[in-house]
């Protein structure tokens, strides 16, 4: 079964302070852990105020069936308005 893990470097718009930034991403995390039965972390944590590093990763039956998931995922991520990806990095182990 393979694992194929996302990590996306976001820009949170409207984040001025770290409280801010920490509770829109645990937010964003929540609902994506729960929406697409996905592994998350934080990756962040020394990233400025507006920014952010999220992490992902799927155990699937398939590569494809991973990567789509983590497409899906992508793009729900690309739809809010308050985020802005900067990079996408896929891993396939």
């Amino acid at each position: 079964m393979p694992v194929v893990s996302l990590a996306l470097e976001l820009r949170l718009v409207g984040c001025t302070t770290a409280r801010q930034k920490t509770n829109q991403a645990e937010a964003i995390l929540d609902k994506l852990r729960r929406h697409f039965n996905v592994s998350v972390a934080d990756l962040g944590a020394y990233m400025p105020v507006d920014g952010t590093a999220l992490g992902f990763a799927v155990v699937a039956k398939t590569r494809r069936e991973a990567r789509e998931i983590l497409d899906r995922l992508t793009d729900a991520v690309a739809a809010h308005p308050r985020i802005e990806i900067l990079k996408v990095t896929f891993d396939e182990l």
